[in-house]
């Protein structure tokens, strides 16, 4: 008997104590895990803060003015020629796009504050690692004249890399329900993109709830979406009054064979996310044109001409070409490709980056006849633009095995920008 008590004491004793100690590691796993998660979620929030400094030199580069050099050598050597108040033609600014340069990430971070303390060597350059790589931290501390004491400021681990998108050079659907003389460029646009030969297969089958659809269907869908009145639009883009007129059918009817039934919303998109709702728009159209459209900047933004996406190049060429003499060539994707060819190489020999000045001059040596209205006010003109007030930052932070991604939305201002749009990940 007292055999079988000792061995059940001792049974007993080793399942709690087991238990125990299973229990105790759960804990210290969850604890680590919460630690690394706000460590994660706050090295996030320094690549949007960083980030959103490098895009208020940004803005200050943009309003750096460019002397115009010519007519300064004219006043010099007494030559003539057409000049402004003062003998000197109005400067233009600078286009040298710095969020594009910079990499913003822990290591910039690092580079701006004081490393190093007591017996610290002085740190060797090494390559800039990725995300994923382990950061041992900088040791470093500043010297504070106040207690005489050295303190740590700048040493954390974990890492963070800030990617900054612009918004304004993709097509702005906000447009859409501007006047009709903005909303015409626009929806045009947008339906030479949806009706590229590439993105057939997208309309060319049902989607989960039994819709099919046409580019046409889906740019009235867009706009009706925002507009103020329950009838469904039509679409002329040859009208002068506009390209959109007031139809006969209920705007809502494509919705009412959706499970569960809406309405929609006749207010401007809140965030991208919202297209998802739209009439024809699933995941096989967000996957092609989520980075090529948005609904974030004012209405009265101006495509960006500084764009690296093929196709929204290829959009702003057709923006900029004239639509009374249009060219058969720009219909011909190998042409397309070679003038697209030509706007990088003037890009890269351009010392202060290329302006809607530069890109219509880089179009016109092709042969392609330009829209006299930009031609004639290229500072003003309502379809281009060469500087960007929206950007879009996505901050990846990592601590431990714990990743967070912020995504931020930002209009410059006359601070560190005016937040439009936030999400945590």
């Amino acid at each position: 008997m007292a055999l079988i008590i000792a061995v059940v004491s001792i049974t007993l004793l080793t399942v709690v104590a087991t238990e125990f100690a299973y229990n105790t590691r759960v804990d210290l796993q969850l604890a680590t895990n919460q630690r690394d998660e706000v460590q994660a979620l706050y090295m996030a929030r320094s690549g949007v803060a960083l980030s959103r400094l490098l895009l208020r030199f940004q803005k200050q580069v943009d309003q750096t003015p460019i002397p115009n050099i010519g007519s300064i050598l004219s006043n010099l050597t007494g030559g003539g020629g057409a000049a402004a108040p003062g003998g000197q033609q109005p400067a233009s600014s600078l286009n040298i796009q710095l969020w594009k340069l910079a990499r913003v990430d822990c290591h910039m971070l690092k580079g701006m504050v004081a490393s190093g303390g007591e017996g610290a060597e002085e740190e060797e350059e090494a390559p800039a690692p990725t995300l994923h790589e382990d950061e041992e931290g900088a040791e470093g501390a500043a010297e504070l004249a106040v207690t005489g004491a050295r303190r740590s400021f700048g040493s954390f681990s974990g890492c963070f890399l800030s990617t900054i998108q612009d918004e304004e050079e993709k097509l702005n659907l906000l447009r859409l329900n501007a006047g009709q003389g903005d909303a015409l460029p626009t929806a045009m646009r947008l339906l030479d993109m949806l009706s590229d030969k590439r993105f057939e297969f997208l309309f060319s089958r049902e989607d989960a709830n039994g819709v099919r659809v046409n580019p046409q269907d889906v740019v009235i869908a867009i706009r009706d979406w925002m507009d103020d009145n329950k009838t469904q639009s039509a679409l002329d883009l040859v009208s002068a009054a506009g390209p959109f007129a007031d139809g006969f059918s209920d705007e809502g009817s494509p919705y009412s064979r959706y499970e569960p039934r809406y309405e929609p919303k006749n207010s401007r998109f809140d965030s991208l996310d919202e297209l998802y709702r739209v009439h024809g728009v699933n995941d096989r159209f967000m996957a092609a044109f989520r980075d090529r459209v948005t609904v974030y900047p004012d209405m009265n933004a101006k495509p960006n001409v500084n764009t690296d996406d093929p196709l929204m190049m290829h959009m702003a060429i057709l923006s900029a070409a004239d639509p009374a003499r249009p060219d058969p060539r720009l219909k011909d994707p190998v042409f397309v490709q070679e003038l697209i060819s030509r706007i990088r190489a003037a890009r890269a020999f351009s010392f202060f980056g290329m302006g809607v000045a530069d890109f219509v001059t880089a179009i016109e040596a092709a042969g392609i006849a330009v829209n006299p209205n930009i031609k004639a006010n290229v500072a003003g003109n309502r379809f281009l633009s060469d500087k960007t007030t929206t950007f879009t930052i996505k901050s990846v932070g990592e601590a431990g095995s714990v990743q967070k991604t912020l995504t931020a939305v930002i209009r410059l201002d006359d601070g560190l920008g005016k937040l439009v749009y936030w999400r945590e990940e």
